[in-house]
Formats: structure tokens, sequence, C-alpha cells
């Protein structure tokens, strides 16, 4: 599949706001920089089918988890895997993307990695 750009690098800060979009399926996601590598996510808790920021907010106060603005779950950033909260041992749905030319890209359109 074309892969799919997302923003430029620069728009991701280490440990800060995410960079929402939707998929080319139409799946709300996130991708966020942490510990220098982009990671990508459906932007959907896996305690409920909500969105897990709160206007591109996900990093808790530590910047050292992804925390759900609504239920308080939290997951680790590389993995998805959720550590903490009412969903712990289930994870967000992770998306392959990667840096590359200036840019953040999609690469398999909406599919999990």
């Amino acid at each position: 599949m074309t892969p799919h750009r997302i923003c430029t690098a620069t728009d991701l800060e280490e440990g800060g706001l995410a960079v929402t979009f939707a998929t080319p399926a139409g799946q709300p996601a996130l991708a966020v920089r942490w510990h220098g590598r982009v990671f990508g996510y459906v932007n959907e808790c896996a305690h409920a089918s909500v969105p897990i920021d709160f206007e591109r907010q996900v990093f808790d106060r530590s910047k050292t988890y992804l925390m759900c603005a609504r239920h308080g779950a939290i997951y680790a950033p590389d993995t998805g895997l959720c550590v903490g909260g009412p969903c712990r041992g289930s994870s967000l749905d992770a998306l392959a993307v990667r840096e590359a030319d200036g840019a953040i890209w999609l690469d398999d359109a909406g599919t999990t990695r």
C-alpha cells in the first residue's frame, strides 16, 4: 500500500501533544514521540470506545505513560499495553508508523502491527 503522510516530524515533540489524524479507513488515530521514537495507535481506549486524548494531550504528568482522559487507564507508550486502570492487560491497537524524509508516515492504511 501507499504510505500516507501524517505530519512533519517536527510536529511531534518528545512527550508532547499527540498528532491526531484519521486513517484512510476512517479510524481516529494518533501519533506520539517517546524516547526518540514514533508510535501510532487507533485513538480508542481499550476500556471503552472513546478517544484517549483530551485536546491532543495523552501523556500523564510524568510523561511516562499515555493516559485516557476519560477513565484514567494508563498505557505504555511503546507497546500500547494497559498497565493500570480498568483495562489492565488489554492494549491499544497499534498502527505501523515511521519517521522518514522529515515526516511521519502511516505505512499500512489502518493495519495494526
